[in-house]
């Protein structure tokens, strides 16, 4: 019996899932080797002043978990944070620069601007609890740089009014 056409994608797509719900496997320990062949190369790296280093691995764009992995200097695995939650979200306020929000909660899903306002808008989608799906939304005065507000909305997937 041939093997239907789309039977390939739907496995990679199997695969690529299976991927992302491992992820939080990634353990204290785990070699600088092991994590890039289990997860990837990160889309970003930060060097720290102690001389490790914060992996970002954003699960977007229509992702709602973004993980930070810190490698000790010994290329190790220190660390392993979801910063896409609410206890790095609470601590964005007005006056951080884009670098700090980047730094703090990963990659926006997508950035759009304001002329009416003279802002620069990031946009992520989030678990709030891991119960609500939410939009969260950074506001940025282009000129400066500089974190104007921030606002959240819950959003409905199944709401004809969202398609």
């Amino acid at each position: 019996m041939p093997i239907p056409r789309r039977t390939p994608l739907l496995l990679a797509w199997v695969a690529m899932l299976a991927g992302c719900a491992n992820f939080p496997g990634v353990s204290p320990g785990t070699s600088v080797r092991e994590l890039e062949a289990r997860v990837g190369a990160p889309a970003r790296i930060w060097k720290n002043p102690d001389g490790s280093e914060a992996w970002e691995y954003p699960r977007g764009p229509l992702g709602t978990e973004t993980y930070m992995v810190t490698l000790a200097p010994d290329r190790t695995v220190r660390e392993v944070r979801q910063v896409l939650s609410e206890e790095y979200i609470s601590r964005l306020h007005a006056g951080m620069s884009r670098d700090e929000v980047r730094r703090l909660v990963g990659k926006p899903r997508d950035i759009s601007f304001s002329a009416l306002n003279d802002e620069e808008i990031w946009s992520w989608r989030y678990r709030e609890w891991k119960v609500r799906d939410m939009e969260l939304y950074a506001q940025f005065d282009r000129a400066t740089g500089a974190l104007k507000r921030i606002s959240r909305f819950q959003i409905d997937l199944g709401s004809d009014s969202k398609r």
